[in-house]
């Protein structure tokens, strides 16, 4: 795409047009992919304190209870579930990413998608030709601000700033709105577009995904009813690409539409931390189990590690678990001393601030090696006796070049959901997830996991 003189217009009709059957075969098994993922992270995160304190505090405020709050027994109006839902997904840092733009895509477009399909009867078929859409323009839209030949800051969060046009390309498409509509939803969701990443590490981490999906479907809705915005939301003066870029790439953004799928490069995570540290977390985990390696007996690790993880996770001595999220040190101490990468080490009280951990972070230096890829690390430790191993991670557990099976997100998935809702619902959520594309109803798969 040589000029972004409709852009705004150009996705819209995309949006708007595209149905299930137009989607190749594998398009639609990764949007089931991402349903299945975000639907454990979801349930999963559900009964966290920080769900907790935005849901009492806001619950006194919505109307009618008619949309599922996922994990917590109960429900609530459409744009407080949004909410709700999507802060849960994203709360453990433990959502999909797509490995390019480093935007977590499916907690805001699912969450909005699936409030529609609990207010009006949606097929399993049109809803995931929804999320397929949804996530399609929100991994463009982030790709086009961040990724080069673009130009864009560091400090805006990408699913902050771009999760809205995904949940409101979502929700339209469940709505049913023309091309004229779904122009108006997508700008009316970018005019509220925010986030930066000086709130990494706080709860306003997953607030800024959850905020997305609300202002989604609310522009949905209100795009619906005749609400209007600019038709040139992206490209017009003084629009969003000239705000969130300094050099948006339009070929990104709407280039090869219907025929290069940025879903496909949407990733899964095998632990609850940035992604970035990933890799160094699978180099860890491989010298202690190949060499058997005693913590005690390290006297030094030394990671070479990609832009992208000195730059968001360089942070010694996390002080609560949302800084421990994002914080290299605290998982490679994790790593060596109790051989493990899950939601529990994080824990404030017994992992972020155990005296083992904490004292170990000391003997970990972070060194940035520019030419590495975000999904690559190599970890050298060197032993109290003067021995040295060192183990490479080319592309990381979860990365498009090494990604999860189903039966690895079948695992990750029952870990998050069985201590929500018991052995025997996890199962039968997960068969009725897997089969999602034939059912009449995907406001059932809502209604089940409440």
């Amino acid at each position: 795409m040589q000029s972004g003189s409709a852009v705004t217009t150009q996705l819209a009709a995309y949006a708007a047009g595209h149905q299930y059957s137009d989607l190749p075969a594998n398009v639609r098994q990764e949007a089931l992919r991402s349903v299945f993922n975000i639907l454990g992270c979801t349930i999963g995160g559900a009964r966290h304190n920080g769900v907790d304190t935005a849901d009492k505090a806001l619950g006194g405020f919505t109307g009618p209870a008619n949309v599922t709050l996922f994990g917590r027994g109960r429900k609530a109006d459409a744009l407080h579930a949004a909410l709700i839902n999507c802060l849960a997904s994203s709360i453990y840092s433990f959502d999909d990413t797509h490995e390019q733009a480093v935007v977590h895509p499916a907690g805001p477009v699912a969450s909005a998608a699936f409030a529609v399909a609990e207010l009006q009867l949606v097929s399993g078929e049109a809803f995931l030709a929804a999320v397929a859409l949804g996530i399609e323009l929100e991994c463009r839209l982030c790709k086009a601000l961040t990724v080069p030949p673009a130009k864009g800051s560091m400090a805006w969060s990408g699913t902050g700033i771009t999760g809205g046009i995904g949940a409101a390309v979502a929700a339209g498409s469940l709505l049913g709105l023309d091309m004229p509509a779904m122009r108006m939803a997508i700008g009316i969701a970018l005019s509220q577009a925010a986030g930066f990443r000086a709130m990494h590490g706080t709860l306003c981490t997953p607030l800024m995904p959850a905020q997305a999906a609300q202002t989604g479907l609310r522009a949905a809705f209100l795009a619906r009813a005749g609400f209007t915005s600019s038709p040139v939301a992206l490209e017009g003066r003084y629009g969003y690409l000239s705000v969130f870029s300094d050099q948006p790439d339009l070929d990104a953004l709407a280039g090869g539409l219907g025929e290069r799928f940025e879903i496909l490069r949407n990733t899964y995570k095998p632990y609850p931390c940035g992604i970035v540290i990933h890799p160094i977390i699978d180099a860890c985990l491989e010298l202690r189990r190949t060499y058997g390696l005693d913590a005690s007996q390290i006297a030094s690790v030394a990671i070479a590690a990609s832009p992208g993880a000195m730059a968001l996770c360089n942070n010694r001595n996390p002080r609560d678990e949302m800084q421990a999220h994002v914080s290299l040190h605290h998982w490679t101490a994790v790593c060596f001393v109790r051989g493990t990468a899950r939601i529990q080490d994080m824990d404030a009280d017994t992992a972020v601030k155990d005296p083992l951990l904490m004292a170990f972070q000391d003997r970990v230096a972070a060194n940035l090696d520019p030419k590495r890829a975000s999904d690559s690390a190599e970890v050298t430790v060197v032993m109290t006796d003067g021995s040295r191993h060192t183990v490479n991670i080319e592309h990381g557990i979860g990365s498009t070049a090494r990604p999860m099976t189903n039966a690895e997100l079948e695992t990750k998935f029952a870990g998050l959901v069985v201590p929500v809702l018991g052995q025997a619902r996890t199962r039968a959520l997960i068969d009725q997830c897997w089969t999602l594309a034939s059912s009449h109803d995907a406001g059932a798969l809502a209604r089940a996991s409440a």
